[in-house]
């Protein structure tokens, strides 16, 4: 995405099966939270990310809005933890497996 810069994987062609990554932001409350508070979270912000000027700051910061809760948002969550702990550890930066976790390799 950045204008010149050749991606990752013509260096490091094994990082290919990792991507997509990197970095994400978001809102979160705990998960025995009332179903009627998660409710009203997410319609709140889900009005608020729809508004332009949220649109631009995503657009701006080089990132791209995902706009999920509820379990489409811990499937992504789960897959990222997974990729990027499978990522550091294949890497070499790390002294422990994630399979020690239970974490599962990315397919």
């Amino acid at each position: 995405m950045l204008p010149g810069v050749p991606p990752i994987t013509e260096d490091y062609p094994v990082f290919k099966k990792f991507l997509p990554w990197g970095p994400f932001y978001g809102v979160f409350v705990h998960k025995d939270s009332d179903e009627k508070v998660k409710t009203l979270l997410t319609q709140a912000f889900r009005k608020g990310a729809s508004k332009p000027e949220f649109k631009k700051f995503v657009e701006d910061f080089g990132a791209i809005p995902m706009n999920v809760s509820g379990n489409e948002a811990n499937r992504f969550l789960k897959k990222w933890q997974s990729v990027t702990t499978w990522l550091l550890h294949d890497a070499g930066a790390t002294k422990v497996s994630p399979a020690s976790y239970d974490i599962p390799r990315p397919k």
